[in-house]
């Protein structure tokens, strides 16, 4: 008999014996019960619902069953009047069963009626709503944390671990990102070992790489399936579930859950849930690499990777007020490569992006990890020296323009490169940033002027001004070169 849909809540009959016949072969779990809510009769599927036989059950009310106190008061339907008879008689409830388990339930219940209308009891069909009602609870909690605004990214996907761990019984939950033939734990809830973000781990020695290779959730429940995971070397492992981590079209990692425990097979609904949890994942980490690019852009040259002309003046500006605030010292080099218009000409803009990007590395190697340098123009960068006077800032300008000069000797095919330097050295006279930057820019200039390829600075030059009010008196054929 295929579930039963039943039209009203009465069923008229000419005794129980009926009613049994009728239910014996339904698919749904039933239960009849007299007036005094007695069990008289219950089908298998009942049975293997509630865990009791029959002869167990047979004369025992069936309150006995019921998990909470509030449903011991439920009038039968029969108290509920004639609405109640001639209409559909639905409503949660839940029940015990023999090991212990709290079973959520939807009840349908029906009165049983002789066919002079003499009620002899009630008919129940329970339908087992406890994985269903489940994961319903996980999406909705799932659902607020999308649209909670008072958490961040990091702590968001933290309860998304919780959430997972809890919900599919596993003590480790892991977030990792491929990093060539390894995984990089970014996130981690495990209750068993301590992991910590940035713990590295080789792909090769676990299921994460069967996970990354395929469509849809991969999981093992036993000690025979699973492969030993790295992170769990003492304590080893029985149970896996993964699925990838997807941006756009790349497998950029996985969302995985461990237990050193054997478990029943994965449902369904299980598996579509960490697929869903694992979506969720995905969508927060492409919005931080969106981030991430954004915050590049605004900081970082897109060819040379140096700091770009918006994160140079925002530093040039710190820097000046940190030196004015303190009376300390601080050098400003700018450079600039010589005749690079006649590279992009003869040469064609290809070589010209390789010529740029060769000499950013070259500076960024010369003046160390500590310093920064920065892209200010088409051909032109920058580097800050707090706590330099002029003439250590000459130096190292002295050692840029070799290093650059050398660059076509490298075996890279580069034409030949030579640059020209302008430093300057933040005097008390230079008032603003600005002004101090066009020191360094009538310095760089006036080593053009003077054949290129080298280095000026305001101390070795008395025709440079030093202070605003000369600088701004300056003849308006020097340009100001920097995009301020």
């Amino acid at each position: 008999m295929d579930h039963i849909q039943p039209d009203t809540c009465v069923m008229p009959c000419s005794d129980r014996t009926t009613v049994e016949s009728i239910f014996r072969n339904s698919q749904d779990a039933i239960v009849v019960t007299d007036q005094e809510r007695r069990i008289v009769w219950c089908n298998a599927p009942f049975e293997r619902l509630i865990g009791y036989r029959l002869p167990e059950l047979k004369g025992q009310s069936i309150t006995r069953l019921y998990a909470e106190a509030e449903d011991f008061d439920l009038p039968s339907p029969t108290a509920l009047g004639t609405e109640a008879l001639n209409g559909d008689h639905s409503y949660p409830m839940s029940y015990v069963r023999q090991d212990g388990v709290v079973i959520e339930t939807e009840t349908i219940g029906w009165t049983l009626q002789m066919h002079d209308s003499t009620p002899i009891g009630h008919a129940k069909i329970i339908r087992d709503k406890t994985e269903e009602n489940r994961i319903s609870r996980a999406k909705e909690k799932l659902f607020h944390l999308a649209m909670e605004q008072n958490i961040n990214s990091v702590e968001k996907i933290d309860a998304v671990l919780s959430l997972a761990c809890e919900f599919l019984g596993m003590p480790v939950g892991l977030i990792s990102l491929l990093r060539d033939d390894s995984m990089a734990v970014i996130q981690a809830k495990s209750t068993l070992a301590q992991i910590s973000p940035g713990t590295r781990f080789a792909l090769r020695d676990c299921d994460c790489s069967l996970t990354l290779a395929g469509e849809s959730p991969v999981h093992v429940v036993s000690r025979e399936q699973a492969r030993p995971h790295p992170l769990l070397p003492q304590i080893g492992q029985r149970c896996y579930i993964g699925v990838p981590l997807m941006v756009g079209d790349d497998r950029v990692g996985t969302l995985s859950f461990l237990n050193p425990l054997p478990r029943a097979s994965f449902s369904t609904a299980e598996r579509d849930l960490v697929t869903i949890l694992a979506r969720f994942v995905s969508q927060h980490i492409a919005n931080e690499k969106r981030l991430r690019a954004l915050q590049r852009a605004a900081t970082q040259d897109w060819l040379t990777g140096a700091g770009s002309n918006r994160q140079f003046h925002r530093d040039l500006e710190n820097v000046f007020q940190t030196v004015r605030r303190n009376d300390a010292q601080a050098s400003l080099i700018l450079f600039d490569i010589d005749h690079f218009k006649s590279i992009n000409d003869q040469y064609g803009h290809d070589m010209g992006d390789r010529v740029l990007a060769e000499i950013a590395r070259r500076a960024q190697l010369a003046i160390g990890p500590n310093r920064k340098l920065y892209r200010v123009g088409g051909e032109e960068f920058a580097v800050i020296l707090p706590g330099s006077c002029a003439d250590s800032a000459s130096i190292m300008a002295e050692q840029l323009r070799q290093k650059l000069a050398e660059a076509a000797d490298d075996g890279k095919n580069l034409p030949k490169l030579t640059a020209s330097f302008g430093v300057a050295e933040l005097d008390p006279d230079l008032v603003t940033r600005e002004a101090w930057l066009k020191c360094a820019d009538i310095a760089l200039y006036a080593s053009k002027n003077n054949g290129r390829n080298r280095v000026t600075s305001n101390r070795m030059d008395d025709n440079i001004p030093t202070s605003s009010e000369r600088i701004e008196n300056t003849s308006p054929t020097v340009p100001n070169r920097i995009d301020v």
